[in-house]
C-alpha cells in the first residue's frame, strides 16, 4: 500500500477549509465504522455530502487521506488532555495532601480519552484489526502525535511529584506506562463497547482502586499514607 507522509498533510486550497474538514470528518466516521480495507472514497462522499472528486481536489488518494485524518485525530485526542491536566491540576509543585487525588485526575482523564472522542477510538480499533495494512511510517506518526505524547505528559507529571519526594520513580515514562495500565485495568468497556456499561460510582472506585495499587509500588516515604505505606519498602 503506497501512503503519502502523513505528517505533511496536502495544503488546502484558500477558501476551501470548510469542505476540507467535512471530509476529514466524515472519512473518520467511515473508516471507524467500515475499518480501511471496506471504506471506499464514494462512501466518505456520501457522508461528507461532497462529490468525490471534491475529494480528491483535497487528497491524492484514499491511503493519504486515511493517514492524515488519523494523525490529525489522534493530535486532537492528546490535545484534549493536556488540557483537561492543565485545568485539574494545581499550579505550582505537587503536594502530599493531593498525590492520590492528582493520580485519579490523571487516571480519569486517561480512561475518558475514548468517551470524549469515540470516532477516534472507533479508527483505533479497526487499526488493530488490520495493522498488516498500515505501512510502518504511518502507524509511527500516529503513535507520535497520541499515544506517545499522551504517555510522555503523564511521565512529565510522574516526574514532577518524584522530585518533590512524592514517588519513588526511576524512570518516569515506564511508571507511566504501568498507571496506564492499571487506570484501565477494570474499565473494558471504553474498549468495548458491547460491555455492560459502568456508573459513575463504579468508575470512581475503580480509579481510585487503581490509583492505590499504583501507589503501593511508587509511593515515597512523605508521599505514603498508612494504609499504603506498609509492606513497600
Amino acid at each position: 500500500m503506497t501512503v503519502h507522509n502523513s505528517e505533511t498533510p496536502t495544503r488546502p486550497r484558500r477558501g476551501r477549509a470548510p469542505k476540507r474538514d467535512a471530509i476529514m470528518s466524515a472519512a473518520r466516521v467511515v473508516f471507524g465504522r467500515e475499518g480501511y480495507m471496506r471504506t471506499s472514497i464514494d462512501a466518505i462522499a456520501r457522508e461528507a455530502d461532497v462529490s468525490t472528486r471534491t475529494i480528491y481536489n483535497h487528497f491524492e488518494s484514499k491511503e493519504q487521506l486515511f493517514g492524515v485524518v488519523l494523525q490529525v485525530s489522534a493530535t486532537q485526542v492528546a490535545d484534549t488532555f493536556v488540557e483537561t491536566l492543565r485545568r485539574g491540576l494545581a499550579d505550582g509543585p505537587p503536594t502530599a495532601d493531593r498525590l492520590e487525588a492528582d493520580l485519579v485526575l490523571i487516571g480519569g482523564a486517561l480512561t475518558h480519552q475514548s468517551l470524549d472522542h469515540p470516532e477516534h477510538f472507533a479508527m483505533i480499533r479497526q487499526i488493530s484489526a488490520e495493522a498488516a495494512h498500515f505501512p510502518p511510517p504511518m502507524l509511527h506518526a500516529w503513535r507520535e502525535a497520541g499515544p506517545l505524547r499522551v504517555r510522555r505528559e503523564v511521565a512529565d507529571r510522574l516526574r514532577a511529584f518524584a522530585e518533590q519526594g512524592l514517588l519513588r520513580i526511576q524512570d518516569p515514562f515506564r511508571a507511566a506506562g504501568h498507571l496506564v495500565a492499571l487506570t484501565s485495568a477494570e474499565l473494558p468497556q471504553q474498549y468495548t463497547p458491547w460491555a455492560d456499561p459502568m456508573t459513575e460510582e463504579q468508575v470512581d472506585e475503580a480509579l481510585t482502586a487503581a490509583v492505590r495499587a499504583f501507589l503501593n509500588g511508587y509511593a515515597g516515604v512523605s508521599g505514603a499514607t498508612p494504609s499504603l505505606a506498609a509492606g513497600t519498602d
